[in-house]
């Protein structure tokens, strides 16, 4: 059948039951779920897993595919985007921040 995936769950169904239950971000909670709806057999396919949990098939993969390299730390862990690099200089904050502390204001316009 295609569509059927070839994970490996290593963890048993208690463990990831309990691992549910600890979970305290949304986004862990639909990681962790995928992988219990499949220890379980409620699903077969990754696209009823990314059904059921709300996200899309490529997601799905990709949180699977985390799993399979770095197993259920690897799934957990968020990576934060570096986001966009500051315009102001680290060294025109600080004397700004500088300026800001004396009563008085800028001394220069």
């Amino acid at each position: 059948m295609a569509g059927v995936t070839k994970v490996e769950i290593r963890e048993s169904v208690e463990e990831l039951h309990g691992l549910l239950r600890k979970q305290k971000t949304a986004s862990s909670l639909e990681r962790i779920q995928a992988l219990y709806l499949l220890k379980i057999g409620q699903v077969k396919t990754i696209q009823d897993v990314a059904v059921v949990v709300g996200r899309a098939r490529v997601t799905v993969q990709r949180w699977l595919k985390d799993y399979q390299e770095s197993g259920i730390n690897g799934l957990l862990s968020m990576k934060k985007s570096p986001g966009r690099p500051a315009i102001i200089s680290l060294q025109v904050r600080e004397q700004l921040d500088k300026e800001l502390e004396q009563s008085e204001g800028f001394t220069h316009l």
